[in-house]
């Protein structure tokens, strides 16, 4: 099933991990024409190309979904800190079965950034940087992406690569 949404809404939807293709047009700027929202995979599927979790002397940090019951459904997020890891990261949700984890700490100063869930982005309280859930900067005046790091679940627990 597919529907048609607006600007706005289509890239919440990307955000939250959902699948839009957008048809753009040619004039100058690239006006908005329209999105088309493509369904999710069913409940519980895994996330598409995610490798299997490592040991933890590979670097594999186990995050427990019990310690961090808004991590259950897709939309929800967390910051996890493993200091024995050297992890700072929020941690979120996107769509069923899939994770991304972000480096916490804004790369234009020392603040911590704060997920934003009804925008999608995550924010940094200080001066106003914004990120994808890429890590790409999406407003500065950060000039450098937060780090990003392959998480996935497994059973009960999702699992952050931190290499060291």
């Amino acid at each position: 099933m597919t529907k048609k949404l607006d600007r706005r809404t289509a890239l919440l939807t990307l955000a939250q991990g959902g699948c839009a293709l957008a048809a753009l047009g040619v004039g100058c700027g690239g006006e908005w024409r329209e999105a088309v929202v493509l369904d999710l995979p069913p409940d519980g599927a895994a996330c598409p190309g995610a490798p299997l979790p490592g040991t933890a002397e590979e670097g594999w940090v186990e995050v427990r979904l019990a310690d961090h019951p808004a991590l259950q459904a897709p939309g929800g997020h967390a910051e996890v800190r493993v200091p024995q890891a050297l992890l700072d990261v929020v941690l979120v949700h996107t769509r069923p079965g899939c994770f991304v984890a972000l480096w916490r700490i804004c790369t234009h100063g020392d603040c911590a950034v704060d997920w934003l869930p009804s925008e999608g982005v995550m924010e940094c309280p200080c001066h106003g940087s914004r990120f994808a859930l890429d890590g790409a900067v999406l407003q500065g005046p950060a000039q450098r992406a937060l780090t990003t790091f392959t998480a996935v679940r497994q059973n009960e627990s999702v699992f952050i690569y931190r290499p060291r």
